[in-house]
């Protein structure tokens, strides 16, 4: 049942990255295709060029209270720290997605991202995946929840079998807008698609 609605989605995915959007609106759609299949109460997902990894556009499910604080401790967390699961571990591997719960328990216990930045706003259950084609990573992602339900094994497998087709959009929709940018002379500023 989960594979034919991870080809479902697959599809839909592929018919998005055709519709021109800006990566911003891309990862909104995506994000409400992924959650009928995996219920989550926040996401953030961003864009990461292919060749450094550093994100360069966040798009959240909802409002987030992110200050500059937060966002410094964000990335020290995910590029400097010893942090389980970052988004450059999951390029590396072969299934490119990891709930937080499957990390060794020290590594858990130990991370900042987990219990300085999530859990004080109430985000207990964290599933991650690096969105990779052609062995070149174009987005991240993470949805969380809150309360006692964990993402299942078969969510887990749902997004794993979709990263593919977020990272081919993903790369459409980089390139799309690149081409804008050079063809106007200017600089293209992609904002938070924030969902009210």
């Amino acid at each position: 049942m989960w594979e034919e609605r991870a080809e479902r989605a697959r599809r839909e995915i592929a018919a998005l990255a055709t519709d021109g959007l800006d990566l911003s609106a891309l990862y909104a759609a995506a994000l409400a295709l992924v959650r009928q299949s995996v219920p989550f109460d926040q996401a953030c997902w961003a864009g990461v060029d292919p060749d450094t990894m550093v994100m360069n556009s966040v798009t959240n499910w909802r409002p987030w209270p992110v200050t500059d604080e937060y966002a410094v401790r964000f990335a020290q967390s995910e590029y400097e720290g010893n942090e389980p699961n970052t988004f450059a571990q999951l390029m590396g591997r072969p299934r490119p997605v990891a709930r937080i719960s499957d990390a060794p328990g020290p590594a858990v216990a130990g991370s900042i991202r987990v219990n300085d930045l999530l859990r004080p706003l109430g985000l207990v259950h964290e599933l991650r995946g690096a969105f990779r084609v052609d062995q070149s990573c174009w987005g991240v992602g993470s949805l969380f929840r809150n309360g006692a339900v964990d993402f299942s094994d078969r969510e887990v497998e749902f997004l794993a079998a979709v990263t593919g087709a977020l990272a081919a959009a993903t790369r459409i929709a980089t390139r799309a807008h690149h081409a804008v940018w050079h063809q106007h002379g200017g600089p293209i500023i992609v904002l938070a698609g924030d969902r009210g």
